[in-house]
């Protein structure tokens, strides 16, 4: 048995009901109006996190090594099947980012639009939980909770920095607009400053126009690659975890 039946083990009788119940819970996160949209992909976080937590009920992981399959492939298979929930989540993300260009959806009052800078930063911060929650838990992988609590809050510290210069940029937008500048006149004044002042990062991040767009795809690329080669980082990590892990 290699890793892809491993896996289809994980789909078929994996933590199917709570993956499809947070999957719906990111996608409704994502339709409220003025809602920080990292918020919805937290939750697939925590369905990672049950999948370790209820197959400990059902002794799941005891099942699988004493099948006659590698440790390792045990934990490509994991692996697998939570890079997959989080790549389901980034789709539902584009698809509904394209709904709301489209229909003209307000501008996010909360944070960050729902555009193409969110999606890389969103691949960043996956990628960096994954190889904390993931990259861990593997040492005793019984006892997901505590691993999943740094990861937590790791998350959580990670979206405020990437939220701080979009709420930067709209206080400084804000301060403008009270002193009598105009939209244009102020966004310009906030262009002005130099390269590494958060206002004008926020600038850059918040925008969900056709232009704006295409200026945010090198972050887009960036959060692929980090996202992309974190994987086989987290995976050799967990590997060799699991291999030394006495069951």
């Amino acid at each position: 048995m290699n890793s892809m039946n491993l896996l289809k083990k994980e789909l078929t009788f994996g933590n199917n009901l709570s993956m499809t119940m947070w999957i719906l819970c990111s996608l409704v996160m994502q339709i409220i109006p003025n809602y920080p949209v990292y918020i919805g992909p937290f939750y697939i976080t925590l369905c990672i996190m049950m999948t370790f937590a209820l197959n400990q009920t059902s002794h799941d992981l005891l099942y699988t090594v004493l099948l006659p399959v590698r440790k390792i492939d045990t934990v490509k298979a994991r692996y697998l099947y939570c890079m997959i929930m989080e790549i389901i989540v980034i789709c539902i993300a584009i698809i509904w980012g394209i709904i709301r260009i489209c229909v003209q959806f307000p501008e996010n009052a909360s944070g960050i639009n729902l555009n193409v800078a969110y999606l890389g930063l969103q691949l960043i911060i996956f990628a960096v939980f994954n190889f904390v929650f993931l990259g861990n838990v593997y040492r005793d992988p019984l006892k997901p909770g505590a691993k999943y609590a740094v990861g937590a809050v790791l998350y959580f510290v990670l979206y405020a920095v990437a939220e701080l210069p979009v709420w930067m940029y709209k206080g400084r937008l804000s301060d403008l607009k009270e002193i009598g500048l105009d939209f244009n006149v102020a966004l310009a004044e906030i262009q002005s400053a130099p390269w590494y002042s958060l206002p004008r990062i926020g600038a850059w991040l918040f925008p969900a126009d056709a232009a704006s767009l295409v200026r945010q795809l090198p972050l887009l690329a960036v959060g692929v690659l980090v996202f992309v080669l974190s994987w086989p980082l987290t995976f050799r990590r967990g590997a060799r975890q699991f291999a030394k892990y006495d069951m």
